[in-house]
């Protein structure tokens, strides 16, 4: 899914890390390692994170202009992120492609103009 967002696979990994470092899953410090051998400093860490979080919250107030300027309904919306909630975080490489195209497909029908 995330390959059809704005985020990049970095801000989408740090996004991933971040969530399991609030739930305790893993420490900061292993966190900072986790992106490659070397890892990464604290401060490219929360720069990456403040990023990601930022390219969110823009995502938002896009899907909120586009609602209040008529151009998506709400309820089409709230479909599509009920359908790719039910998408399993890791899904099988070869049933991806179709997997992005049905939500893509849907994501199009939202959008017509």
């Amino acid at each position: 899914m995330a390959d059809l967002s704005s985020l990049t696979r970095v801000q989408v990994e740090t996004l991933k890390t971040h969530l399991a470092v609030r739930k305790d899953q893993i420490k900061m410090k292993d966190a900072l390692k986790s992106r490659n051998i070397s890892g990464i400093s604290r401060g490219a860490y929360y720069r990456t994170l403040a990023q990601a979080k930022r390219n969110v919250k823009k995502s938002l107030f896009t899907v909120a202009t586009a609602a209040q300027l008529g151009l998506i309904k709400p309820e089409d919306v709230q479909k599509l992120i009920s359908t790719v909630i039910l998408i399993p975080n890791e899904v099988d490489p070869e049933k991806l492609p179709e997997i992005l195209g049905l939500v893509n497909a849907v994501a199009d029908r939202i959008v017509m103009l």
